[in-house]
Formats: structure tokens, sequence, C-alpha cells
């Protein structure tokens, strides 16, 4: 008889569900609630901060952009505003349409009240600094209602280039409200750094090209 070799079978039980949640919870999400912020960024207090003054869901993030702020700002004035998209997960913030590679010149600047895709408003305008929109009573999928508030903020380096931070803060309604949090958060992560990688690639591509604001001028984010 010939003796078969048999590797241990890993085998998922309670108690590596509560160590995977555990060490997920005390590593992996602080990470992802402040990826890349520096020191103290994620602390600060932005404006909009006080619209929410007991969030159950926050997160900040951040990114450089070799680009002035003034390059950058038009890519914030345009998002979601009649299909422009908001540079994220387009199959779920757009409909499925793309989100545009273009600056566009038929939009009017926003001003505070000014309503955009998505059940969005404007709450609070700093033209070439900060963007400030909410969205209150958003029915979730667990049954429940989010008030969210988000802040773009745009600061001008030593070098010229743009620091970008962004922040929600958000209260999700109920004890479903909280599960839906847990939930949303690593999608919206993964969301969330596509928008700034998106906002990144536009705003460089067109400073580096050097063309100003051109009218539909296709831009390769690759």
């Amino acid at each position: 008889m010939s003796r078969q070799n048999s590797s241990p079978r890993f085998t998922w039980t309670p108690l590596w569900g509560a160590l995977a949640g555990a060490l997920y919870f005390l590593f992996v999400r602080p990470q992802l609630l402040k990826w890349g912020t520096r020191l103290g960024e994620s602390q600060r207090r932005l404006p909009g901060d006080e619209l929410i003054p007991a969030p159950n869901m926050q997160w900040t993030r951040a990114i450089d952009i070799d680009a002035p702020p003034e390059a950058v700002w038009p890519w914030l004035a345009q998002m979601g505003r009649e299909r422009t998209g908001w540079y994220r997960l387009d199959v779920l913030d757009n409909g499925g349409i793309p989100s545009a590679t273009y600056l566009r010149q038929d939009l009017p600047p926003p001003q505070v009240g000014m309503a955009l895709d998505g059940g969005w408003q404007v709450l609070g305008v700093e033209p070439g600094h900060m963007l400030l929109i909410g969205s209150y009573d958003r029915p979730n999928l667990l049954g429940t209602s989010t008030d969210m508030v988000m802040t773009y903020r745009l600061e001008r380096k030593s070098d010229g280039s743009t620091r970008l931070l962004v922040r929600l803060r958000a209260f999700s309604y109920g004890i479903a409200g909280m599960l839906y949090n847990l939930l949303f958060e690593p999608l919206d992560f993964v969301a969330s750094r596509q928008q700034l990688q998106g906002i990144k690639a536009r705003a460089e591509t067109m400073a580096h090209l050097k063309l100003g604001v051109p009218r539909q001028h296709e831009i390769s984010l690759n």
C-alpha cells in the first residue's frame, strides 16, 4: 500500500474570523480612513465639519498634484454637473457614463445652493480654494438614511504645486445605518482614491501640456 501524503488544510473558524476582523479594525481600517495624509492632516478642522458635528463615519484623504491650484480648481468646479461625472467609479456614480476628460466651457461657476447629480448640493464655495457639497437624508441599501458632507480643499505648496485634501463626514441613522457604514467604507475607499488620482492625472496633464483651458480637449489618463 502506498501512503498518501496529505498537507494540512486551513479551516475557517469563528476564531479566525474574529482575528481577521480585529486586524482589519486595528490596522487596515485606520490607514484607509487617512490614506495619503500627513501627520496631523486628518485631525485638522476643515470647512463643513460643523454641518455634521457628531459623525459616525469620517475619513480624510489627500494627494499631491504637480500643477498649481488654478489648474486643479476647474476640475473640481465641474464635478457632478450634467453627467460630467465625479472621476470615481462611473458605473456606480455616473450611470456608467465615463467622467469627462476635458473641461467644459458651457457650465457657470458653482454657487451655493446649486443642485448636483446624485442628490448632492453645493453648500460652500471659495473659488480656487474650496468646494463643499452635501446630501441629506440619502436612502441607503439597508433601509435607513445617511447625511453626508464632503469638503475639497486646495492648498498651494511652497513650490507652487497643489495639496488636495478631501474629507467626508457622515451620519447614518439607526443600527442598520452603522452596519451600512462598515459596508460602505471599503468600496468608498476604492472610489475616493480613484477620484483623487483622476483629478491629479487630469490637472497634471493639462498643466504639462500648457493648454490653459481648451474647449473639449481630450486628455489621456494612462
